[in-house]
């Protein structure tokens, strides 16, 4: 069952790449109140749920045996926030790069998407680790995920629909389907390697969740940026509840 429902989760990540551009070419109206919503439960995902496990797994890192001998406890507790911190840079950088693209040449844009695949490899090989630690978990990572992915290729896919169209949404899926293979011959994931994933994913999560996901004051709709919020935090609560009983 665990397979059956990582390849769903997947699918349904991987439909939002095929999706977006469909999405671009919706009115004005209808595009601010999706992405209205998907930033409001993008922000209750990531204060919610993504902070909290990495100051789980920070703390549990720092328990591990022989820890100690390599980094201080503080240091090795922050280990991951230092990750997350790589993963916005990164991203940044890579995003700055590419709207230079003329001064950076085709190195950004090559850049630009295999750092773009690189994430939807990261996306579906910690999935099912996360799905075993329980489905209501998976469902809502595949939920969240599949928003921010569906928001950031409509970007893309407005501004560039020819490389859109013919590049990145196939790379986005040829992506995805290999990280589940990874994850399908070399599982379970060791807790170390399924953190460092989680935290990297989370920084890159939390830039795009600010800087794409949310839209402009002026452009908001706040009723369904709170509608996505308390949904996204009631299902987490709902999910974390039911976990811990």
């Amino acid at each position: 069952m665990l397979w059956i429902f990582s390849i769903l989760c997947v699918s349904a990540i991987a439909s939002a790449h095929w999706l977006a551009d469909k999405v671009a070419t919706r009115p004005d109206r209808e595009q601010m109140r999706w992405a209205s919503f998907g930033g409001g439960a993008g922000i209750a995902y990531v204060f919610v749920h993504l902070l909290p496990e990495l100051a789980s797994h920070g703390q549990a890192l720092s328990e591990a045996p022989g820890m100690e001998t390599f980094a201080p406890t503080p240091i090795t507790e922050a280990l991951l926030f230092l990750i997350a911190l790589a993963g916005i840079m990164v991203t940044y950088s890579i995003d700055v790069l590419a709207t230079h693209e003329r001064q950076a040449g085709r190195i950004a844009g090559s850049l630009h998407t295999l750092h773009f695949a690189a994430i939807s490899y990261l996306y579906a090989y910690s999935l099912p680790s996360l799905i075993s630690t329980g489905l209501a978990y998976g469902i809502l990572f595949t939920i969240a995920i599949s928003a921010h992915v569906l928001l950031a290729d409509r970007t893309m896919a407005a501004r560039h629909p020819a490389i859109f169209r013919t590049r990145m949404r196939w790379l986005g899926t040829a992506a995805l389907a290999l990280g589940l293979l990874h994850a399908a011959l070399l599982h379970p994931v060791a807790d170390l390697h399924l953190a460092i994933a989680t935290a990297y994913l989370g920084g890159g999560l939390l830039m795009a969740v600010f800087r794409e996901e949310l839209p402009a004051v002026n452009r908001t709709r706040l009723g369904w940026f709170l509608a996505g919020t308390v949904s996204m935090t009631s299902l987490l609560l709902l999910a974390l509840s039911h976990a811990t009983h």
